[in-house]
């Protein structure tokens, strides 16, 4: 989901009161949204043309064609977050840690961009680390965040099969098993293992639980949509915490984002949040260790004031969401499904 990570930053970082632009998961293929400002009046009447051209989009067709496809499922490590720990502003390496390719078999051989590595995994005391490495602090943060302590000792990988950093720092990589961190030029990126084989296909007897024209609807009256009601789909009023790196915030309903709660997939609930502070974007999120976290979220941007993409999306019962793109005359479908640890992954 890393193509979509700008759109997320400008969306959940405002409302997690983060004021840092040079952290985590920016795209480098992202348009600064510096041109002129439209009209409150163009805006109502963009958001409301797009809402009744979502309404007739047919999800079940489109479901019944990709429930009847046949896919190839192979788990994938997965850049989820990165940091600048030097505070030097070349983002130089950021398109170096999203190209990674990386496999690991048994804790002793390491692939990186097909380069065979031998490892060992140990654990070091963090004394070295709290003394040599500047990236230490926000690593420490960051799986705190995630219930994984790493400041009484440090879980790594240890390279054995050069004397040379190969993307390693002191010829180590913190490992924890779910987690690899990897080091580029003053950045450290974080990617986790996700698992996509044996987690579930679009079944063909899903039903459709909740799209963006149904959020549109219950935003303007609490359950007016017709699968609102049917599923029990309120707004959310309560505090969540959000998750955003080595941060975490309380958010609330309001100031331009609202929230609901759908039903729960695989024991996750899941939380849809319309932004409009600027152009519409919604933001689908799991809910676990009782918080939602911006490295396992969708951005759908349903409207832009600087190109002529459109996107809506569509929420169904067997874990499948479908995001429609839309540019002039042509139309992309991106699948994603939840697997059994609540990561979203791209279905291809």
């Amino acid at each position: 989901m890393t193509k979509r990570m700008f759109y997320i930053l400008v969306g959940l970082l405002f409302f997690v009161g983060c004021r840092q632009t040079n952290a985590n998961l920016a795209s480098t293929k992202a348009v600064q949204r510096n041109g002129k400002a439209k009209s409150l009046l163009q805006e109502k009447s963009d958001t409301k043309e797009q809402r009744n051209n979502n309404a007739t989009t047919n999800w079940d067709a489109i479901h019944a064609k990709y429930a009847a496809m046949k896919y190839k499922t192979e788990d994938s490590w997965e850049l989820v977050w990165y940091k600048d720990y030097t505070g030097n502003s070349d983002s130089s390496p950021i398109d170096e840690l999203k190209s990674m390719k990386i496999k690991l078999f048994g804790d002793s051989i390491l692939y990186l961009n097909g380069k065979k590595l031998k490892v060992c995994s140990t654990v070091r005391d963090p004394f070295m680390y709290q003394r040599d490495a500047l990236y230490y602090s926000y690593l420490t943060k960051y799986f705190a965040n995630l219930g994984i302590n790493i400041t009484k000792s440090v879980p790594v990988l240890l390279l054995q099969s050069t004397m040379k950093d190969v993307y390693s720092d002191m010829l180590e990589y913190i490992y924890t098993g779910k987690y690899l961190a990897l080091y580029c030029k003053g950045y450290v990126g974080v990617y986790k293992y996700i698992r996509r084989k044996d987690q579930g296909l679009p079944s063909p007897t899903a039903h459709l639980v909740y799209t963006d024209a149904d959020l549109y609807k219950d935003i303007d009256k609490e359950m007016s949509s017709k699968h609102a009601q049917q599923y029990n789909i309120r707004a959310y009023k309560r505090k969540l915490k959000a998750v955003a790196g080595d941060r975490i915030e309380e958010i609330q309903n309001g100031k331009g984002f609202d929230f609901v709660k759908l039903p729960s997939y695989k024991g996750f609930p899941i939380f849809v949040c319309l932004n409009y502070n600027e152009d519409d974007e919604f933001l689908i999120f799991t809910y676990r260790n009782n918080s939602i976290n911006i490295d396992n979220c969708i951005n759908v941007l349903a409207f832009s004031s600087y190109n002529n993409e459109k996107e809506s999306f569509a929420i169904y019962s067997d874990g499948t969401i479908y995001v429609k793109t839309v540019d002039g005359k042509k139309a992309h479908i991106t699948v994603y499904r939840i697997n059994d640890e609540g990561d979203f992954y791209e279905l291809n």
